[in-house]
């Protein structure tokens, strides 16, 4: 229904859908920004750190995992908290076990992505871990440079053509705003504060409770997985 809206509205004033969409998302977070500073917000965040083993999904959209505490920037039965998650983390430093997001970070812009990294070493408990599962935007690259077709019909089925692909898993209609691979990722990390960053494959993680990666071909070939270290001393 919205996207019947703004679309009407851009054929009829001549605004560029994207100019009304940004516009849009803005206000919306603004309404979540107010939303988390209410007393019952408030309080669900303390009851939260009252957890001795807390566990965090940023982004987590239409994906649940029970047993943790599943954020986004949208009301659904599927988000435990709402959070504009390119701001400060409503918790406590060293009061995380664990943090984990998939698809969602490439949705920041560099100086929000590093915020967010930041502010997730932060709440992290010394040893804790983010694993970080992220669109392989330079593999997208690497594999049409040399020719490699059968990844495409497998990465990304609904494109017909390598370069439609690659501007899509780059762009995603405006939203994505980053690109990584994990020379790129684990430069961030160490810039964050984290003490080392590993790549690994989709739930393959040496720490059993993060192994909750989608597990369909499509996205484990369209996708990075890294895990991010916090230093134990």
């Amino acid at each position: 229904m919205i996207k019947t809206f703004l679309k009407k509205t851009c054929s009829v004033t001549g605004i560029p859908h994207y100019f009304l969409k940004n516009n849009l998302t803005e206000i919306r977070m603004i309404i979540i920004r107010m939303y988390a500073n209410f007393i019952f917000q408030k309080i669900k965040i303390k009851k939260i750190l009252k957890q001795s083993y807390i566990k965090l999904n940023f982004g987590c959209g239409a994906t649940r995992y029970p047993e943790w505490i599943n954020i986004d920037s949208f009301f659904s039965k599927n988000v435990d908290i709402l959070l504009d998650l390119r701001r400060k983390l409503p918790f406590t430093s060293n009061t995380v076990a664990y943090c984990y997001s998939e698809h969602f970070l490439e949705h920041l812009y560099p100086d929000e992505a590093m915020l967010h990294l930041r502010e997730v070493c932060r709440v992290l408990k010394k040893g804790g871990i983010y694993r970080v599962v992220v669109p392989a935007g330079i593999r997208f690259v690497e594999r049409y440079l040399s020719g490699d077709e059968q990844f495409f019909k497998l990465a990304f089925p609904w494109e017909g053509r390598p370069m439609d692909a690659i501007y899509n898993i780059l762009n995603w209609g405006g939203e994505h705003k980053n690109i990584f691979d994990f020379a790129q990722l684990e430069y961030m990390a160490k810039k964050a504060g984290f003490l080392e960053a590993r790549e690994c494959h989709a739930n393959s993680s040496p720490t059993a409770v993060l192994r909750i990666d989608i597990s369909d071909p499509q996205r484990v070939a369209e996708s990075l997985y890294v895990e991010f270290i916090k230093s134990a001393d």
